[in-house]
């Protein structure tokens, strides 16, 4: 081997050296990320953990009108277990917020199977999506004015009108009276739809034509189609929407309060309502803050609920094709 082949072969010091140094990134590049989501962090903090852990430390306290701070530890706790009311309000709760998740969500489905499948493309089926969307952009105080004004209970409400000239009523009926959860209900279904039919018709034009041609040639029915195809693809959309809009009905007091100020007779007063009340109309803020920890826990655990019912687990899990 002669020296200039000795001299090829053998190891560049300078590029060893240049290997053997780790690289180091540039200080400004590590904290790009950190100066993005710092004005968000500050919003976070301010707006969403600050008054969480003042209503955690205010639950704790008998904070009222004098607004003279006193630590009680457990007492505003128990004072809710011995509360006459609970019982009531926990059960308007529940009917409340199963009711208008049930029957949202089973609305919400039907439109978005009828309108993305059997009317895909067609004026007819963009022009019913937008009529749902009307409910969800009007201000919630002219929303609850349409509302008072279809259920007055006087001879000029919409209803008692329409019933009077249809010769079924004599008398003008006091709806709010009778069955003001059912309106309520109908109100909080008739807004929310159109949240959950956007998603899951996102959804189902997500499927790809081919599935459908295919099991069209092997001769499925339009049942097959749904039960096979489209609701199996809507796990995510439907766990979401499910999550979602029952934490909202738990924590949902501002629509009710406007329509029938829980009454009457707390009739229709939800535990968040109730919360609002204790420490707004009461000032009792620090009984009306253990309230709402109480609604905090109880959408917790059926969230966690929610979750296995779902089998979110199982969800996340990469697909056969990805494997």
């Amino acid at each position: 081997m002669s020296q200039l082949e000795a001299a090829a072969m053998k190891p560049n010091a300078h590029v060893t050296a240049a290997r053997a140094i780790p690289y180091k990134k540039p200080l400004r590049k590590i904290l790009y990320p950190y100066l993005f989501i710092a004005p968000f962090s500050v919003l976070v903090l301010v707006f969403f953990i600050l008054p969480a852990v003042a209503t955690i430390g205010m639950s704790f306290t008998d904070l009222n009108a004098s607004m003279k701070l006193h630590f009680i530890g457990l007492t505003n706790f128990k004072r809710i277990f011995m509360d006459y009311n609970l019982p009531q309000i926990l059960t308007h709760t529940a009917v409340f917020a199963i009711l208008s998740l049930v029957i949202s969500m089973l609305f919400a489905l039907v439109i978005s199977i009828a309108t993305q499948y059997f009317l895909k493309g067609k004026v007819s089926a963009v022009i019913y999506r937008v009529l749902w969307l009307i409910p969800s952009i009007i201000p919630s105080v002219v929303y609850v004015t349409f509302w008072k004004y279809v259920f007055d209970p006087t001879d000029g409400g919409f209803l008692n009108r329409v019933l009077a000239g249809m010769g079924v009523i004599s008398e003008p009926l006091s709806w709010f009276t009778k069955g003001a959860m059912a309106i309520i209900i109908l109100a909080t279904i008739v807004s929310t739809i159109s949240g959950g039919m956007i998603l899951l018709s996102a959804a189902i034009n997500s499927i790809p034509e081919d599935l459908y041609k295919a099991a069209r040639v092997d001769g499925a029915s339009e049942k097959s189609v749904i039960f096979k195809i489209i609701l199996p693809t809507l796990r995510w959309p439907l766990m979401y929407i499910t999550i979602s809009d029952l934490i909202g009905f738990v924590s949902s007091y501002f629509f009710i309060m406007l329509l029938t100020q829980g009454g009457p007779m707390r009739d229709t007063t939800t535990l968040s309502l109730y919360a609002f009340q204790q420490a707004f109309n009461l000032k009792y803020y620090g009984y009306g803050a253990a309230i709402s920890m109480l609604v905090v826990v109880i959408s917790f655990v059926l969230t966690m609920l929610l979750i296995r019912l779902f089998d979110f687990d199982q969800l996340i899990k990469p697909s056969r094709i990805e494997d």
